[in-house]
């Protein structure tokens, strides 16, 4: 059963989950995802987790999300600035993290790769049957967040049952 600093850190969880719809039709669409919807995950999960820590989470907890959530967007500030990434994904990438290192930083991590490979096995397959080519941008988003509630459920369902 969930205690009281688990359900304030799942917050930023809810918020996402909520949020994966819209953000999956924006970026298949027009390939971005709006600052308005991803950048209230940082203060939404930061108030949630200091909440929890509050309350009785372990403060490593938070400075584990929050170290993973910075490094993350330094490396995708990088991946930015080579066009591997764009500034939506970056973004939504540390929010990810932020909320999911709370839990587990190597979920966190493992979500990431998932997402990577699962957005790789994709189009490989529509390279394949000719529906998209080498240098053509790829919506991220939605892998990414795939890859989230798949993890987040995951986490629910270990620590709660």
């Amino acid at each position: 059963m969930p205690n009281l600093p688990e359900l304030l850190a799942l917050i930023p969880a809810l918020y996402l989950v909520l949020a994966a719809i819209p953000l999956t039709v924006i970026d298949l669409k027009e390939h971005r995802l709006p600052n308005r919807i991803v950048l209230p995950v940082f203060p939404i999960a930061l108030l949630a987790q200091l909440a929890a820590c509050l309350v009785g989470a372990d403060w490593v907890r938070l400075a584990l999300a929050v170290g993973i959530a910075v490094l993350a967007f330094i490396v995708g500030l990088l991946a930015n600035y080579w066009d591997w990434l764009g500034m939506g994904d970056v973004k939504l990438i540390s929010a990810l993290l932020l909320t999911l290192g709370f839990f587990n930083p190597w979920l966190a991590l493992m979500a990431i790769g998932v997402s990577f490979v699962l957005a790789f096995l994709i189009v490989s397959i529509k390279l394949m049957r000719g529906k998209t080519s080498f240098g053509e941008s790829i919506p991220l988003g939605p892998y990414l967040l795939i890859s989230f509630i798949g993890s987040i459920v995951a986490q629910m369902w270990t620590s709660w049952v």
